[in-house]
């Protein structure tokens, strides 16, 4: 088992959640006029991306589980705030 994705699609899932985590990040921390979905709409592609990564492309780095985590969190994110919304 690699550590850094070696198909197209595992590195477009592993950017795409780094991008999301840099930028919910900035945008907890500091103003960022991006919404907040918008910014999740990243690491859902990064989510896409990494399951077909493993899936298609039978690409088992460890980023890429990473990034299919990421994704999980968000889905389970938007879906607590629909169940529960405040």
């Amino acid at each position: 088992m690699r550590l850094l994705p070696k198909t197209r699609a595992g590195r477009w899932a592993l950017w795409l959640s780094v991008a999301f985590i840099i930028l919910i990040a900035v945008k907890i921390t500091a103003f960022l006029p991006l919404p907040t979905f918008a910014v999740a709409a990243l690491g859902l592609v990064g989510f896409i991306m990494g399951i077909v990564a493993i899936f298609k492309n039978k690409d088992r780095a460890i980023l890429t589980f990473i990034a299919i985590l990421v994704g999980l969190l968000i889905v389970l994110w938007t879906v607590l705030e629909f169940i529960f919304p405040h």
